[in-house]
């Protein structure tokens, strides 16, 4: 809101009309500034703000026509409404200027009460720009804002931001900003005081001082002058006024805004409004935090859960199985048909037991980032070699074929040998247990060039495991890496699983810095690519030529 009076700069050359035109203007409570060229008129619109400029044409040096030439190019100086008073009252002259930019075009000598009404709709219409600009500005700056609070999910974070904002924008000497407990103001975030020992009772502000209580009471900001007999915490020791604000979620005020300032001053309904907008926004991004740090807190419980259940549960499934293959050694007595039959169905279910143990541990320690890899140079044939050894007996008693097709030439890839195995194992598991007895399953490796996290391309090996099962069904295939999830085997006597293999698959993939994809029709067959990268240090033979997985 315009609270100085508005600033009309008058340009002619004539002494007599700039006389006549500022006794005008300073009877209607306007502020006259006299410019007798262009050129004069210019450096006072680059030293000065101006509101609106009363313009002649005709002038020695620089004619009206080439100041309103040089304002249209200024995006500075482009929004200055100017009315042309001129005695070329042509009709040319007129479209000239209009088309130049000039608002209005009166001519000489003027109409007092025309250009009185003139000049109030330019400068109303100056108004509304310039609070136009002053909300696109606003709107800018709780953008960015937004960015900013929304860039972190800490809590000390958002509050140091907001704090940071209402400071800079108040103009305020010093100020904190708190969560609101049962009993007192907890205090996140402070600026402006001398030391940490400015907050009193270790960093908690009683509740029941008065402006504190009123604000966290009504919901409603605070603008308080201090003086001795106030209860109010003076933190600022110079402090003459205090603005209080509530930070809302809903109904509830969840966290207060104090500012201080060591002059007194009232703050303008702009100003105002913006702190309130900040706090608005700040409440949003606050309970995002806590929503975030309550779920990292009970994603770290159940992870611990998870761990030490499995740490619990895997010594008596140990006993158990040692217990079950001893029996069914039968070095302690014979056993007939049925006592065989239950005992092993007994290490079945112990197995399968192991086997989800196992995968819950693997997923508490990937979630927690307490896996640690151990890093080597590989050779993929290697790692193939060892899974075909320990699945094959399980491919032959299905009657189904393995093919194997790795180059002898691959490069060496970078990981875990362990869990390089692991991540083979589960896809090989997967392609003989989703394929109808007699099916086949191809294995395959080649030398490729793929895109990288980081920009630009980079050498992998990719390895290919092809089956010719039933394939996954298109509705199933988004949802296929993900945890528990398990897709329709009708038409495949496929045992029940845990739904965590491919999940745990694609995490350690991943955390070696690979990619995991695949290709699947129903009652076509399924193919998985796992791209690795190459270990950089090792080359092992020349890259093969053939076609890039795709």
């Amino acid at each position: 809101m315009q609270t100085e009076p508005y600033v009309i700069l008058i340009v002619d050359d004539s002494l007599y009309n700039c006389d006549l035109l500022t006794r005008h203007i300073q009877r209607q409570g306007y502020t006259p500034v006299v410019a007798h060229h262009g050129k004069m008129a210019l450096d006072y619109l680059h030293s000065q703000a101006v509101d609106l400029m009363l313009l002649d044409i005709m002038m020695p040096g620089m004619s009206g026509y080439e100041v309103l030439e040089y304002i249209q190019a200024d995006a500075a100086l482009r929004h200055i409404p100017v009315i042309v008073i001129s005695a070329i009252d042509d009709l040319d002259s007129v479209v000239k200027c209009i088309h130049l930019g000039a608002e209005d075009y009166l001519s000489k000598p003027f109409n007092p009460a025309l250009l009185k009404a003139r000049i109030k709709a330019c400068l109303d219409k100056k108004r509304l720009y310039d609070q136009q600009q002053i909300y696109l500005q606003e709107l800018q700056t709780i953008q960015r804002i937004d960015r900013e609070l929304n860039a972190s999910l800490d809590v000390q974070r958002v509050m140091q931001i907001t704090l940071e904002w209402a400071i800079r924008r108040s103009k305020a000497d010093a100020g904190l900003i708190g969560m609101v407990t049962p009993d007192a103001l907890q205090v996140v975030a402070t600026h402006g005081y001398v030391t940490a020992s400015s907050i009193p009772h270790n960093g908690y502000i009683p509740l029941d001082l008065p402006t504190i209580k009123i604000v966290v009471q009504s919901g409603e900001l605070q603008l308080h002058r201090l003086n001795q007999q106030d209860n109010a915490p003076r933190l600022l020791p110079t402090g003459q006024c205090q603005l209080v604000l509530p930070i809302r979620r809903e109904h509830q005020v969840i966290g207060v805004l104090l500012l201080e300032s060591a002059i007194l001053r009232d703050c303008s309904e702009e100003i105002l409004a913006f702190l309130i907008r900040l706090c608005d926004h700040a409440a949003i991004a606050l309970a995002n935090a806590q929503l975030y740090a309550a779920l990292q807190s009970a994603n770290a419980a159940k992870s611990e859960f998870v761990s030490f259940v499995s740490h619990e549960l895997k010594t008596p499934m140990t006993s158990i199985l040692g217990y079950t293959d001893m029996l069914l050694s039968q070095r302690f007595g014979d056993l007939n048909e049925t006592q065989v039959k239950f005992l092993q169905t007994m290490r079945t279910n112990v197995m399968m037991m192991t086997s989800l143990v196992s995968d819950l541990t693997d997923i508490s320690r990937i979630e927690s980032g307490h896996l640690y890899l151990d890093y080597n140079a590989v050779a993929l044939s290697e790692i193939v070699e060892a899974v075909v050894q320990s699945v094959y007996s399980q491919i032959e008693a299905r009657s189904q074929t393995l093919m194997v097709h790795i180059p002898d030439n691959l490069p060496l890839i970078r990981g875990d040998r362990m869990r390089l195995i692991q991540i083979v194992t589960n896809l090989v598991s997967n392609a003989y247990k989703y394929t109808p007895r007699g099916g086949s399953i191809v294995i395959r490796a080649e030398y490729t060039m793929l895109s990288s996290p980081q920009g630009g391309e980079q050498p992998m090996v990719c390895l290919m495991v092809e089956d010719d099962g039933m394939g996954i069904d298109v509705e199933d295939q988004p949802r296929i890496f993900q945890q528990f999830f398990r897709a329709n085997t009708y038409g495949v006597d496929a045992p029940s699983g845990t739904g965590l293999g491919l999940h745990i698959t694609r995490r350690l993939v991943e955390l070696q810095g690979g990619r995991i994809w695949f290709t699947s029709m129903r009652n076509q067959g399924t193919t998985f690519y796992v791209a690795i990268p190459i270990a950089a240090a090792v080359r092992h033979g020349t890259p093969p030529a053939g076609e890039t997985c795709r």
